[in-house]
C-alpha cells in the first residue's frame, strides 16, 4: 500500500504526550556556535511572535531562528534571488551567538521522525499554520526548539534551529542563557558575501 503522490503528506501533529521523550532529539551543548542574519542594529536574540515565521508562536511566546552555518542564514534571507542588490546587505547584520547552557531540540532532520509521519515538507510547505502547530506540540512535549533543514539549502550539511522562549528581545532583557560573540554589519563581512557567491551562485550586485 502506498500513499497518493500528488498530495501533501505532512499530517497534523500527534498529542504532546505521544511526542514527549519519544521524538528524536539533538542537544546543542553550551558554547556551541550558532549564527543569525538580522536587521541592522537590532538585537540578534529576537524571538518572533508575528506568525509570519515557519515555527512562530503568538505572544507571550516566540521563536528565534538561527543556523549552524553563516551561509545558511543568508540563504534563508535571500532565498529565491539570484542577485542581491548591495543596498539590501546594508540593511542587515551578521551575528555569531552562543547558548550558555545545553539546549535539547526536536530533530526534524532525523529519519526517525518518519515514525511520527514527519516529511521534509515540514521545512518547505507554505502552510505555516500547520508547521506552527507542530512547533506548539513539540514545545508542549518539552522540546526547547526544533532542528530542521533550510528551505533554500540543497546540500543539507548544516541545519537551521528554531529556539522557543518568551517573545521579544531576550538579549536586551539580560537573559543569561543567551550570549553574543560578535555582531558585524553585513557589508563589512566581505568574506561571508564571497562565500555566499562561491557556494550558492547568488551574487551581490555593486559595492556593498
Amino acid at each position: 500500500m502506498t500513499a497518493p503522490r500528488a498530495v501533501v503528506h505532512l499530517p497534523e501533529p500527534p498529542p504532546a504526550d505521544e511526542l514527549r521523550d519519544a521524538f528524536p532529539a539533538t542537544v546543542y551543548p553550551a558554547g556551541a556556535p550558532l549564527f543569525r542574519s538580522h536587521g541592522h542594529r537590532r538585537g540578534p536574540w529576537w524571538f518572533a511572535d508575528s506568525g509570519q515565521g515557519r515555527f512562530d508562536f503568538t505572544a507571550p511566546d516566540g521563536t528565534c531562528y538561527v543556523a549552524e552555518d553563516e551561509v545558511i542564514t543568508l540563504l534563508e534571507t535571500y532565498g529565491g534571488l539570484s542577485v542581491v542588490p548591495a543596498y539590501e546587505t546594508a540593511k542587515r547584520d551578521a551575528s555569531e551567538l552562543r547558548l550558555t547552557e545545553d539546549v535539547r531540540v526536536a530533530d526534524l532532520t532525523s529519519n526517525l521522525a518518519a515514525g511520527f509521519r514527519v516529511t521534509s515538507e515540514i521545512a518547505t510547505t507554505t502552510d505555516y499554520p500547520l508547521t506552527q502547530r507542530w512547533a506548539a506540540a513539540l514545545r508542549a512535549a518539552g522540546y526547547e526548539g526544533v532542528r530542521y533543514w533550510a528551505r533554500h539549502d540543497l546540500v543539507h550539511e548544516h541545519a537551521c534551529v528554531a529556539l522557543f522562549d518568551r517573545s521579544g528581545d531576550q538579549g536586551a532583557v539580560g537573559r543569561a542563557r543567551y550570549d553574543v560573540t560578535s555582531t558585524v554589519h553585513l557589508p563589512r563581512r566581505r568574506d561571508l558575501l564571497d562565500r555566499l557567491t562561491a557556494e550558492t551562485g547568488i551574487a551581490v550586485l555593486g559595492p556593498p
